[in-house]
């Protein structure tokens, strides 16, 4: 007789890593070091089109198996946008599991570069949720693999700055389609989330004319945006925000933020936000179709970031970044034309250029030789 027994969480991770469409990841890495305090997961998806390149996030997730999970998800979401941000990179991303504020030490990132350093390039990290640009310093101290470092130590600085232009410009294309203009004046745009990109983002709404309304769980955030822009309306929380009347909706802060509730709730035609991973399930992109909401897929407005340090292993350019990252209002606009032409969702329509450009990189290696990884 078979024992059966309830599915673990871990189980149920290698069932997403062997047995799902959301898997298909070539090498999950798992790593320790007892002595600093580090667990991290590494997670690299597809290198089809290069070296996987991703940020570091540092975070306090509730168990390993949701760090796991965020780092499979993640990944997967860099492969797509590394795809269609048109760069010879595949996608990767690593978690660091603790809160950084008290277990985030230059030891720690130093066993942490180690680790990324023994992938042999396979790898190319940088900053993400928790981490900065003094972090990825320490950690190219072991790991020269390693973008998003300070200019003064051949870096390319605050990747946030080209995050929040490529969202921009991304907006403008939404803009565009839904309006006839690539404009967001006069517009009432909220956003949800004002830290390290969307405080950028702020200020290039405002410049263009639009009306914002923005919210964040930190006081010190909003008081940052509407001490320097007092133009600028604060809301209690995002359930106000997504129920204000606004014509933009941008998500910047953690992922899942467009859910049932919620975009049942929006009173925004248009959704474009910096945050990854968007849509909490799968079919919150119909839904948002359904009710006649744009939405300009995450993974391929906010790719101004790893524009930015994909360049920085090039040598870094700024104007060089800045004129690829702009690229996005039209690859937006590409994308809003494509859905309309297969009668489908934007994000599915990203999702299928995506795909094509990863097959096409796939098809014409040869078996056992892989990309040829940058020194």
């Amino acid at each position: 007789m078979t024992d059966v027994r309830p599915t673990t969480d871990a189980e149920s991770v290698l069932h997403t890593l062997f047995g799902s469409d959301l898997g298909g990841h070539e090498q999950v890495v798992l790593c320790q070091d007892r002595e600093t305090g580090l667990k991290a997961v590494i997670a690299l998806h597809s290198t089809a089109l290069g070296p996987a390149l991703g940020g570091t996030r540092f975070y306090p997730y509730a168990s390993e198996e949701e760090a796991v999970r965020d780092a499979l998800n993640l990944s997967r979401g860099m492969s797509y946008k590394n795809a269609l941000a048109g760069l010879e990179h595949g996608g990767g991303k690593a978690v660091i599991i603790g809160d950084p504020d008290t277990i985030k030490t230059e030891q720690l990132l130093l066993a942490y570069g180690r680790f990324v350093s023994s992938l042999g390039g396979r790898y190319v990290t940088a900053c993400d949720v928790g981490t900065y640009v003094r972090d990825m310093d320490v950690v190219a101290r072991e790991c020269r693999w390693t973008t998003g470092r300070s200019p003064e130590n051949g870096g390319a600085g605050d990747s946030s700055v080209l995050t929040a232009f490529g969202v921009f410009q991304g907006m403008r294309a939404a803009a565009r389609a839904q309006w006839g203009e690539p404009t967001l004046r006069g517009r009432r745009v909220g956003v949800a989330g004002i830290g390290k990109v969307g405080h950028y983002l702020v200020e290039h709404l405002v410049e263009d004319g639009a009306e914002v309304v923005v919210t964040d769980v930190r006081a010190a955030a909003v008081e940052r945006v509407t001490s320097r822009y007092p133009q600028v309306t604060a809301v209690a929380d995002v359930d106000v925000l997504v129920r204000s009347p606004l014509d933009v909706y941008a998500p910047c802060a953690l992922g899942g933020a467009l859910d049932d509730e919620t975009v049942a709730a929006l009173t925004a035609t248009v959704v474009c936000g910096a945050a990854n991973n968007q849509l909490a399930h799968p079919g919150v992109e119909k839904d948002l179709a359904d009710r006649g909401i744009l939405y300009a897929p995450d993974y391929v407005v906010n790719a101004g970031g790893v524009i930015q340090v994909a360049e920085e292993l090039r040598g870094f350019d700024f104007d060089r970044a800045k004129a690829k990252a702009a690229k996005i209002y039209d690859t937006t606009l590409a994308i809003f034309d494509r859905a309309a032409a297969d009668g489908i969702p934007p994000a599915a329509a990203a999702d299928r250029l995506a795909e094509q450009r990863m097959a096409e990189a796939r098809a014409p290696r040869v078996a056992g030789v892989p990309h040829q990884v940058r020194q």
